[in-house]
């Protein structure tokens, strides 16, 4: 079985953001994304996610350095001054 290396992005941002984020995201290249609902405490505060306006989300995108680094640097620049905006990558190993 082939194995790809590739990164994995980890988004954890406003639930607020979500379709804007998508838009983002596959303008930017990606083939797909997964979405979930997070919560949590950290530097932004407490995310209860009881209500949508004060809810996050995380999101996860699978591509190469190429397109890991374009959407890092656009999410960035776009809304990581107004909005909580973490995001992390992982190298992962896709079995194909």
């Amino acid at each position: 079985m082939p194995v790809q290396s590739m990164l994995l992005l980890t988004i954890l941002t406003e639930a607020v953001l979500e379709d804007t984020m998508i838009d983002e995201l596959m303008a930017l290249g990606a083939k797909g994304y997964t979405i979930s609902e997070a919560r949590g405490s950290g530097t932004h505060g407490v995310r209860s996610g009881k209500w949508t306006v004060s809810g996050n989300i995380r999101i996860e995108v699978v591509g190469d350095a190429a397109l890991i680094g374009r959407i890092v640097e656009r999410l960035q620049a776009q809304y990581d001054r107004d909005y909580g905006l973490l995001m992390f990558t992982t190298q992962v190993e896709l079995q194909n």
